[in-house]
């Protein structure tokens, strides 16, 4: 099964947005691209997540977002087929929003390639804000199903450390 696990980091302050913006390409990555952002230089890149929210008057409220994509290797046994879901799953995001993304390998379970998604929450076409509630989360939970075409379970990181595991399996729709 494949899982995405979001990590809040709603009162994240800047050392925060730093260390998610640089996770997925500044180190550990295989693959990596950015949406908007210098993926080549994190420090260019939070930066960008800095500006964006200033722009928009967002820069007290949640500074990032933190997507983790882990796929069967029946799903990606390559890091680019990982890559090219990930991309796939954000698009609807990354075409209004800045985000990084990074394929790392390391083997969890029956997964071996996972990415790891930075997403501003400010929209930069309307400066309007991404939240991580239930609309927004089911519907990445469902869009990674229909992308992979294989169940996809959520799990949402709290602040706190603590997790919670969506009962609800999300499962591909069927095409009409």
């Amino acid at each position: 099964m494949e899982t995405l696990k979001v990590i809040l980091h709603t009162n994240g302050d800047d050392k925060c947005l730093k260390n998610v913006v640089n996770y997925p390409i500044g180190k550990d990555q295989v693959l990596k691209e950015g949406f908007g952002i210098d993926a080549d230089n994190p420090r260019n890149a939070y930066e960008q997540f800095k500006t964006a929210a200033h722009f928009w008057g967002n820069e007290n409220k949640t500074p990032v977002f933190h997507y983790v994509t882990s796929y069967t290797e029946e799903t990606a046994s390559t890091p680019e087929q990982a890559m090219e879901l990930t991309k796939a799953i954000f698009k609807p995001l990354t075409d209004t929003h800045l985000a990084g993304i990074g394929i790392h390998e390391k083997q969890r379970d029956e997964c071996r390639y996972h990415g790891h998604t930075a997403m501003s929450p400010t929209d930069l076409k309307s400066g309007e804000m991404l939240y991580a509630d239930n609309t927004t989360n089911y519907g990445l939970a469902q869009r990674m199903a229909d992308v992979t075409g294989k169940p996809t379970q959520l799990v949402v990181r709290k602040e706190d450390g603590t997790e919670w595991t969506c009962k609800q399996k999300f499962v591909p729709h069927e095409d009409e």
